[in-house]
C-alpha cells in the first residue's frame, strides 16, 4: 500500500468582528457570565452580520488565509470541499463560490458536505480518501457556518453556545502515515439535537413548526451523549490502530462545551494541557472549531511538524468521528 496521504500545508481562519458577551446575553434571555461559564467555559463569540459575513463569504477569507499560509499558487488546487451545516446558498455550492473567489481553475472538483459539528471531519476524510487513492495532489477543506441564522435565541439552554465563523486546511499529498479514523452515527438517537428547514410552506400553519426551523438541543441528554461515546471512540481508535495514547501531542476536540473535553481528558487519564480550547472566545461553531484551533495552534507556535494528533467531534445525527494523523 502507498503511503501517499494528505499532509496539512497551510491553515487559516475567519471569525465576525462582532463579538457578543455573556452580559450581552443576559439582556435578552434570563442567565449570567457566571451561570454560562460554569456550565459552558465559554466568555464571548462571534457573530456576522447577515450581509457582508456569510457561511460563504466567511469560508472564502478562511481559505484565502490557508492559501497564502501554505505558500501555493491557488491554481494548483484540484479539490475543495467545504463543510457547513449553516450555508447562505443551497447552490451554487460554497466550494464553487470559494473556488471562484480563489482563483482556482475549472480542473478544480467542488462539493459541499454536511455532517453538522463533525462535517470538518468528514470532509477532511473525503479528501484523505481522494489523496491517498491518488485522485487528488492538493486540496482545500474548509468547515464554514453562521449558526446564529438557526439560533433560538429565547432558548437560554442553547443561544449561550453558539458562535459563527469558518476555518480551512490545505492538503498536500506527500510521503507520511496515512490518515487513521473511526466515523460512527446513530439516527435512532437523532431527535435530542435536530433542526428543519423551513422552506416548507405546506407546514406553516402546523402547530410548533416554527420552532422546528431553529435548533433544538436536549442538552442533557447530548451532554451525557459525548462525555460517554468521545472518551470511547479515542479508546477505540487507539486499539483499532495500535498507538499509544500517551505518545499523542494534542487531542483536538470539537469545541462545544470545556465541561466535555475536561471530563473526555478525565477518562482518558491524560493531562488536560493536551487538550488545547478556544472555546472561551468562540464558544461552539460546529464544522469550523477544529480547523480554526489548528490556526491558532499554528500562529501561537504550539503546532509542530511530526507531531501526532487526535482530532475527535460530536453532532446532530447522532454522528461522531475521530481521526489520528501526524502532523
Amino acid at each position: 500500500m502507498s503511503n501517499i496521504t494528505g499532509k496539512i500545508i497551510g491553515l487559516g481562519s475567519f471569525f465576525p468582528a462582532n463579538v457578543v458577551t455573556n452580559d450581552d446575553l443576559a439582556k435578552i434571555v434570563e442567565t449570567n457570565d457566571a451561570w454560562i461559564q460554569e456550565r459552558t467555559g465559554i466568555k464571548q463569540r462571534h457573530i456576522a452580520d447577515g450581509v457582508n459575513e456569510k457561511s460563504s463569504t466567511m469560508a472564502v477569507k478562511a481559505a484565502k488565509a490557508a492559501v497564502e499560509d501554505a505558500g501555493i499558487d491557488p491554481k494548483d488546487i484540484d479539490l475543495i470541499v467545504c463543510a457547513s451545516t449553516s450555508p447562505d446558498l443551497m447552490f451554487p455550492t460554497l466550494a464553487t463560490t470559494v473556488q471562484e473567489a480563489i482563483g482556482a481553475t475549472e480542473d478544480c472538483g467542488c462539493f459541499d458536505v454536511n455532517s453538522a459539528c463533525p462535517g470538518w471531519l468528514a470532509a477532511f476524510n473525503t479528501v484523505q480518501g481522494f489523496i491517498e487513492s491518488g485522485n487528488s495532489k492538493l486540496a482545500l477543506v474548509i468547515g464554514a457556518e453562521t449558526l446564529s441564522n438557526v439560533t433560538d435565541w429565547t432558548d437560554r439552554g442553547s443561544c449561550i453556545l453558539f458562535g459563527d465563523g469558518a476555518g480551512a486546511a490545505v492538503l498536500k499529498a506527500e510521503e507520511g502515515k496515512r490518515n487513521e479514523l473511526i466515523m460512527r452515527s446513530s439516527g435512532a438517537r437523532g431527535e435530542c439535537l435536530h433542526l428543519e428547514t423551513s422552506k416548507q410552506p405546506k407546514r406553516y400553519d402546523e402547530e410548533g413548526f416554527e420552532k422546528k426551523t431553529v435548533m433544538y438541543m436536549a442538552g442533557r441528554d447530548v451532554f451525557r451523549f459525548a462525555v460517554t461515546e468521545v472518551p470511547k471512540l479515542i479508546t477505540d481508535l487507539s486499539v483499532k490502530y495500535n498507538f499509544d495514547l500517551a505518545d499523542v501531542d494534542y487531542f483536538i476536540l470539537h469545541q462545544a462545551n470545556a465541561r466535555i473535553i475536561e471530563s473526555t481528558a478525565k477518562k482518558l487519564e491524560i493531562n488536560l494541557e493536551k487538550f488545547p480550547m478556544t472555546i472561551e472566545k468562540t464558544g461552539n461553531t460546529s464544522s469550523a472549531s477544529i480547523p480554526a484551533l489548528l490556526t491558532e495552534m499554528k500562529k501561537d507556535g504550539r503546532l509542530k511538524k511530526g507531531m501526532k494528533l487526535v482530532f475527535a467531534s460530536f453532532g446532530g445525527g447522532l454522528t461522531w468521528n475521530a481521526n489520528y494523523i501526524e502532523y
